[in-house]
């Protein structure tokens, strides 16, 4: 079988029971996250390996919901978004967002900076964290 290629930046999804191997031709680094779930079937055709190349992060591929409704400071934060995968309770996406300030609720997720600076300001106990490209955050529930 052909090999698939993938960069800096690409994101590769692997479903639950691929297997195979890894060459590893040079040292890495990486960030990685496991779902476990039961067996989903999915519908349509299956997903086996989906390869997302780092360009395809571009807002002409993503889709504009506009400044958001609840931005605060008189700021106009404008978020673009792309799903990748999104099957039982495991959803893999692409999401970027002009500077601006909003609040954020209780997200269940993890994610992995690509470009730019964020920072994450925790009501419940007034710290503040700085994440940069190569940072990644891992929210737990109730955050």
């Amino acid at each position: 079988a052909p090999a698939t290629f993938f960069g800096p930046g690409d994101t590769v999804l692997l479903p639950k029971g691929w297997s195979g191997r890894w060459d590893v031709m040079e040292a890495i680094h990486k960030v990685w996250f496991v779902v476990d779930h039961l067996q989903i079937e999915e519908y349509g055709y299956p997903i086996r390996v989906l390869v997302t190349h780092y360009h395809q992060f571009a807002p002409q591929h993503l889709k504009q919901q506009g400044i958001r409704g609840d931005a605060l400071d008189d700021t106009t934060p404008s978020p673009a978004s792309s799903t990748l995968y999104d099957v039982g309770p495991t959803k893999v996406g692409i999401w970027t967002c002009s500077s601006g300030s909003f609040p954020m609720k209780s997200p269940l997720c993890g994610f992995h900076v690509l470009e730019g600076v964020l920072l994450m300001h925790n009501d419940e106990d007034a710290t503040t964290q700085r994440v940069v490209a190569g940072g990644t955050v891992g929210i737990p529930q109730g955050w």
